[in-house]
């Protein structure tokens, strides 16, 4: 059983993967040094900072109550580590997707698409445009295992907002993404009104959109 729950700092002793614990999106280091503190401490203030301000960064999923992966996001301002990419966007409000990790036990079960998708929805809670991603490009030497890649970006729906040959910038449209959404649930409404006994009550989504349920008037 799956179970995605909101990255809070009494949460970070839970993250796992190739990448945790890490401060790599979290800090620069200083004339060659890095944060003396533990790595827990620094991420835990860090969400502390981050969700005070904008609330939880990321999720951790657990699968049958154990932790097997996470995704992380912020707004770009919280996110020090972008200004040594030739890529970094230079609004300080864009948000952006950092990296999604799932444990090795669990790789390949589709658990990485599933946090993927479940940032693009905790970003559409912010009423946002888009999703952006520092990515990187096979030729990227010596890449930081949080950095994800630019291929599995963009075959979950990510573009090219600002090309680079090995650390593009990628953008997810969210706007798209609801109306995928509202198509799919209209023609879903459409196909059961000719049901019999079957009637489309008009609903409104959070995010402001309508679309239609369907209950029984039998």
């Amino acid at each position: 059983m799956r179970d995605l729950r909101a990255l809070t700092p009494d949460l970070v002793g839970d993250l796992v993967g190739s990448c945790a614990p890490c401060t790599f999106w979290q800090t620069v280091p200083r004339n060659g040094h890095g944060d003396d503190r533990a790595p827990e401490d620094v991420l835990a203030d860090w969400v502390r900072a981050v969700t005070s301000e904008w609330g939880p960064p990321g999720r951790v999923a657990y699968v049958d109550g154990r932790p097997a992966g996470y995704v992380m996001l912020a707004p770009a301002r919280h996110v020090p580590r972008l200004a040594a990419f030739p890529t970094s966007p230079s609004n300080p409000s864009t948000l952006m997707l950092l990296t999604a990790v799932t444990a090795q036990p669990y790789a390949g079960r589709g658990l990485r698409k599933v946090l993927l998708q479940s940032a693009a929805k905790d970003a559409l809670k912010h009423r946002v445009r888009s999703l952006e991603v520092v990515a990187a490009r096979p030729l990227a030497v010596s890449k930081h295992p949080c950095v994800l890649e630019a291929d599995l970006l963009e075959k979950a729906g990510y573009r090219v907002e600002r090309d680079h040959p090995t650390y593009p910038r990628l953008r997810m449209d969210l706007r798209r993404v609801v109306t995928l959404r509202d198509e799919a649930a209209a023609a879903v409404a459409r196909a059961l009104s000719r049901v019999p006994g079957m009637r489309p009550v008009p609903e409104t989504h959070p995010n402001g959109s309508s679309h239609a349920h369907v209950t029984d008037r039998a």
